[in-house]
């Protein structure tokens, strides 16, 4: 963090807080981090802030079916209670007791220092598919600025051809909204990425860099702990949330979700359960090393932080609810126009078959094969947030200020989470030899992720490979990795051992609640993960798995590594004796 801070003063090495005997000190408090904070509110709001990002208000799974939006959100919030708030302290303490970063920290339990790893590749992974969201976002701020919207209207030039509001949608045909996300902002082939990754969208190229250089000097001058931009940036996303869920309120078929919300959805596999609670990990950036950066910087006096990750729970969800309640609304609004033909507002049917894409609305559906039909990545996942914020915005009074809010503040959420993420990688150089240069390898890091993304994801195919990212390196991860952590710490290391760590740290015990999670939440996370073995009905899904694969390899290297030499070592003391 920033030495120029008022509220953040550093420490000498090697020393701690207290004024504890030196014989009752753990053997990670050796090598404390540096940088630490004095003041406990604004460490609280910085670790707060973290739960409100970019995810929060465009990450959300099940938008485009409204028979499954409740149900999922139901779960999610199950989830979070059980899984994703004591995985979020968990990580928090373990921080906050070794003063050390993401990979160091694991010296407590070294059995588990490929966690570290693990966590370092899926933060890389995350700041890169940001990085092009940052991008659509400051895309749709600029063209917010044009005299009127232009998915106000249909283009006469786009293809597929666009169906203005209160007329017929063909089954070849799209939303204002949609029609300009993928023609104008996207450019995008509609052939998936048969034929390769089609030519580099300039216009996005350009706003892609722009994000990369801001991205580079907020990480560098480590903007993001200043507490007053930090709560600038928090305040502009609830006036904007708050301002939106009472504008929802006034469009027609915004109760449609209550009306088609079917419950017996969660009876029809596990995938929706396995879903939850990804999202409840992912919504509270559990399992990407950034909450232990975080709580390696917690003041020297004694600081609440079941408190903290009180407060960041309820903020998290706060901005969830009021995201997923608007946003909801606003696709019952969008198929309330278009309901004259009973079309599906989401056109990208796709039948599993190679080669195969299909613009079809559910009354087709009833005539051929069901077993080969899934949603189209086009159509889902990523873009359905944004086209529904395009979409609200284009539905209420003022509709040119509020686009720019709304996307001016997606844009900040977006950019500060990545700069934090970058940070969190950053943190891994903490040597003081390496401090002095490490504006170098910020400019590395920025540089190759720049590179990565143009070549990729500022494609004509982007948005296919930031599906693959999004659903696969991005999420399924961070279940096996929290379930390695939780596992680790309490049958490992030992929770109680860990439990008085964490008083002699911050001063307090965790509740009974918290360590019962701690105990059971490990075989829910290995559950889930492994459940996803076996859904093969997506293409990617090998390659999917690979990747998914590859960053879970430290955890499992280093296990294998530390019971082999463990075990030769003993035989070797044993043959001695």
């Amino acid at each position: 963090m920033s030495d120029s801070v008022s509220t953040h003063t550093p420490t000498k090495t090697g020393t701690h807080s207290t004024t504890s005997d030196s014989t009752d000190v753990p053997v990670f408090y050796s090598n404390q981090k540096v940088d630490r904070w004095t003041n406990n509110i604004s460490y609280r709001q910085l670790v707060v802030s973290s739960c409100i990002g970019v995810f929060q208000l465009w990450w959300h799974p099940y938008l485009h079916d409204l028979r499954k939006l409740l149900p999922f959100i139901f779960l999610y919030n199950v989830f979070s209670v059980f899984v994703g708030y004591p995985m979020f302290f968990l990580e928090l303490v373990i921080g906050a007791v070794t003063k050390k970063g993401v990979l160091s920290a694991w010296d407590l339990a070294p059995v588990a220092r490929g966690v570290g790893c693990s966590m370092l590749l899926t933060s890389a992974v995350t700041a890169l598919a940001l990085g092009v969201v940052a991008a659509w976002w400051l895309a749709l701020a600029v063209h917010s600025a044009h005299s009127f919207l232009p998915w106000l209207h249909c283009a006469a030039a786009a293809q597929p051809p666009c169906a203005a509001r209160h007329r017929p949608l063909t089954n070849d045909s799209e939303t204002p909204a949609n029609s300009f996300f993928f023609n104008f902002v996207l450019n995008l082939k509609r052939d998936d990425l048969e034929g390769g990754m089609g030519k580099i969208v300039w216009e996005l190229y350009a706003y892609y860099v722009i994000c990369w250089l801001l991205i580079y000097f907020i990480a560098v001058k480590k903007i993001y702990s200043y507490s007053k931009l930090v709560l600038f940036k928090d305040v502009l996303a609830f006036f904007v949330l708050i301002c939106c869920a009472i504008g929802c309120t006034r469009l027609e078929g915004a109760g449609r979700m209550f009306r088609e919300c079917d419950w017996s959805v969660l009876f029809d596999g596990f995938q929706i359960w396995r879903e939850a609670i990804e999202y409840a990990l992912l919504e509270m950036t559990v399992s990407q090393g950034t909450l232990v950066m975080l709580g390696s910087y917690c003041p020297q006096q004694k600081v609440k932080m079941s408190q903290t990750a009180l407060l960041s729970f309820v903020a998290s969800k706060t901005c969830c609810m009021l995201t997923a309640l608007t946003l909801g609304a606003t696709h019952g609004a969008l198929m309330t126009d278009y309901d004259s033909n009973g079309t599906n507002i989401w056109s990208g049917m796709r039948d599993d078959r190679p080669g195969i894409l299909w613009s079809a609305c559910p009354g087709d559906r009833d005539h051929v094969d069901n077993s080969h039909w899934e949603y189209s990545p086009i159509t889902l996942g990523p873009p359905a947030s944004v086209i529904l914020w395009a979409d609200y915005v284009a539905r209420v009074p003022g509709s040119q200020f509020w686009s720019g809010l709304i996307f001016f503040t997606l844009f900040v959420l977006t950019v500060s989470f990545v700069s934090l993420t970058v940070q969190t990688i950053m943190s891994t150089f903490s040597g003081r030899s390496i401090r002095k240069i490490t504006w170098a390898f910020l400019i590395i890091i920025c540089s190759l992720f720049c590179t990565i993304g143009v070549i990729t994801l500022c494609t004509q195919s982007g948005l296919y490979i930031l599906t693959f990212l999004m659903d696969w390196p991005v999420t399924r991860p961070r279940t096996a990795i929290a379930a390695v952590m939780g596992f680790v710490i309490t049958f490992a290391y030992g929770q109680t051992t860990f439990c008085e760590d964490i008083f002699f740290a911050v001063g307090e015990y965790p509740c009974v609640f918290i360590r019962i999670c701690w105990a059971i939440a490990p075989f829910f996370l290995m559950t889930a993960f492994f459940s996803g073995l076996t859904d093969q009905t997506q293409s990617a899904a090998t390659a999917g798995w690979s990747v998914v694969g590859f960053m879970l390899l430290p955890i499992f290297a280093v296990l294998a590594a530390y019971l082999i030499f463990k075990c030769r070592v003993r035989n070797i003391v044993r043959s001695e004796k």
